[in-house]
């Protein structure tokens, strides 16, 4: 009876999925993970971790400023005559002689002192924060949901469930560092190869964006990909302000007018 008993079970171990460790996914393809595999949670489990490229990432380089008063007056010539582009191209002229190099030298000075961001970054967020249009439509993105295929997932409640549960997935696996960084390749195949991604992951932080170069492949920026969850625009009188919440678990749910908050298991 314990030797049937054991071969039951023995059976019933064997048809149930195979557990599968960090370890075993590495290298392999990384797609949506089914509910069948333990790493459900997750959206997947990239080779190359999520920050891996941020530490050398190489950084804006200014232009020499009659190269960018260059370009000025080719993007003016389309749009002025003969004698109002004369004019122009006479101010530009005293401008890079003038004011424009003593601007031009404190602009070099200020990127030298500050070599962890980019030159513009500074100018764009104030730009960005102070601005009192309407933010919707004029900076931000939208998001629009196309109709779903199986009529079913079209139900407002399944929908809004299943967007829940993806969101959290994303959140959770950009948290964990396995969500798969954002690179632009020059070839596609590289995109899939488990040799550039076991040697990329093995390269320092300080040389892993030069490793990918050197197969044309460019890894871009995802420093703003912590203020995709748990943060919010602040008003202010002249300059808004950015707000992220680490500790924040929470998630709001609105509907007739009411507001529910839960807290998430992350």
């Amino acid at each position: 009876m314990l030797r049937a008993g054991c071969g039951r079970g023995l059976r019933a171990w064997r048809r149930r999925p195979a557990r599968r460790a960090y370890w075993r996914s590495v290298g392999l393809t990384e797609g949506i993970v089914s509910q069948a595999d333990t790493d459900h949670h997750f959206v997947h489990r990239s080779t190359i971790p999520t920050m891996h490229f941020q530490d050398s990432l190489p950084r804006l380089p200014i232009p020499k400023l009659e190269h960018t008063l260059k370009r000025y007056l080719a993007a003016q010539e389309p749009l002025l005559d003969d004698k109002q582009y004369r004019n122009t191209r006479r101010i530009a002229k005293e401008f890079e002689k003038g004011a424009g190099k003593r601007l031009h030298r404190e602009l070099v000075e200020l990127d030298e002192k500050n070599t962890h961001t980019s030159y513009i970054s500074d100018p764009w967020f104030n730009m960005y924060l102070s601005a009192r249009e309407p933010v919707v439509l004029n900076f931000n993105p939208f998001i629009s949901l196309t109709p779903d295929p199986r009529e079913a997932y079209n139900n407002q409640l399944v929908r809004a469930t299943n967007l829940i549960i993806s969101s959290i997935k994303f959140l959770k696996s950009l948290k964990h560092n396995y969500l798969r960084p954002d690179i632009y390749y020059g070839d596609p195949k590289w995109s899939e190869s488990k040799l550039f991604k076991n040697f990329i992951r093995l390269l320092p932080t300080s040389v892993s964006w030069y490793g990918a170069y050197m197969v044309n492949a460019y890894p871009l920026d995802m420093s703003q990909y912590s203020r995709l969850f748990r943060s919010s625009r602040i008003p202010k009188l002249n300059k808004d302000e950015l707000f992220t919440s680490e500790c924040s678990r929470h998630l709001l749910v609105m509907r007739n007018g009411h507001f529910y908050v839960f807290d998430l298991c992350l």
